[in-house]
């Protein structure tokens, strides 16, 4: 855009978006926004407020000339780009240039019409114009759609599966905080256990099972959020292969939460093993970091906004409260 008088409309420019968006119908006016910026506000040709002979002006021109770097996943948001240019009957044309590099052109038969220019011979600057392409590239959204609507579709099947996840492990700290004993009889028996029991003691070695669990348990869960977050964002790309979104997440979410539940019972009985007999380092270092408090003492009086009591760093509703 150099030497040419343009508007700058992104998040920087929140305050004014308003502003820029109610005069970008002027006569000679140039604005250039981010990915559907001020959304929801009318352009009228001319400014705002109305001006009758600068309305004029835009009309006899053409109106309001939109144009879009690339083509969205969603017709609707095309849509909702050209009807900047139609509000009220006005007069406009929108242009939209797509690369065959775009995602949305490399998903869905960008590299067979690049083997069609490499056929042709066409030069790589030479814009094509075809109502193939455009056919191509209306088919890719509706199937981007189609898998979008089936996600939201599913939504409460995906949550239904990190919901057994939550209990299971809700049910195992619920345990370890009201039934102690019982989490101690059913830890792996080892001889390198028994000694570690006669050498801190039993109230000792109680204590520290206790602490230990906990630790691990809540530093462990957070781990398998972060994990089932990311492979609920990659299994739908699977659909583009054939496969179910859905079904490929609830088996790689079984394995990850064997995975996570092994590794708890590992790291437990590790964790206590290096334990030691007396002062404050009786617990590894590495496992003091995650806040362990029982839920009924540290969230009875917190805020939906406040920071997480495990230590998280991310807002209640977003952690534990979530």
């Amino acid at each position: 855009m150099e030497g040419i008088k343009h508007t700058l409309l992104n998040a920087k420019n929140h305050e004014r978006e308003g502003e820029i968006i109610a005069q970008a119908g002027k006569s000679g006016a140039v604005t250039i926004a981010t990915n559907m910026a001020g959304r929801g506000v009318d352009i009228i040709l001319g400014g705002n407020p109305p001006d009758e002979m600068e309305s004029k002006t835009v009309r006899e021109s053409g109106g309001l000339y939109v144009i879009g770097t690339e083509r969205h996943d969603a017709r609707r948001i095309d849509n909702q780009l050209r009807g900047r240019a139609g509000r009220q009957g006005d007069p406009g044309v929108t242009q939209f240039f797509v690369s065959l590099e775009d995602d949305l052109m490399r998903i869905f038969g960008g590299d067979r019409i690049k083997s069609l220019m490499n056929t042709f011979n066409i030069p790589d600057d030479e814009p094509i114009q075809a109502s193939m392409i455009s056919g191509a590239l209306e088919s890719a959204q509706a199937k981007i759609e189609g898998f979008n609507f089936d996600a939201r579709k599913h939504l409460l099947e995906y949550d239904d599966v990190m919901n057994k996840h939550r209990e299971i492990i809700y049910k195992k700290r619920n345990e370890v905080l009201e039934n102690l004993q019982h989490v101690i009889d059913n830890l792996q028996k080892s001889e390198e256990l028994e000694k570690k029991r006669q050498e801190l003691g039993q109230e000792r070695f109680a204590q520290v099972v206790q602490f230990v669990s906990l630790k691990v348990l809540d530093m462990l869960w957070q781990e398998h959020l972060s994990n089932m977050e990311h492979l609920r964002e990659s299994v739908g790309l699977r659909a583009y292969g054939g496969q179910d979104p859905l079904v490929e997440y609830k088996n790689e979410g079984r394995k990850l939460f064997k995975q996570l539940l092994d590794q708890m019972d590992f790291q437990v009985i590790d964790t206590i093993l290096k334990a030691q007999a007396t002062g404050e380092k009786s617990v590894p270092q590495h496992v003091v970091s995650i806040a362990t408090t029982h839920k009924t003492e540290q969230e009875k009086d917190i805020s939906r906004n406040d920071p997480c009591w495990c230590g998280s760093g991310k807002k209640y509703k977003k952690c534990h409260g979530k």
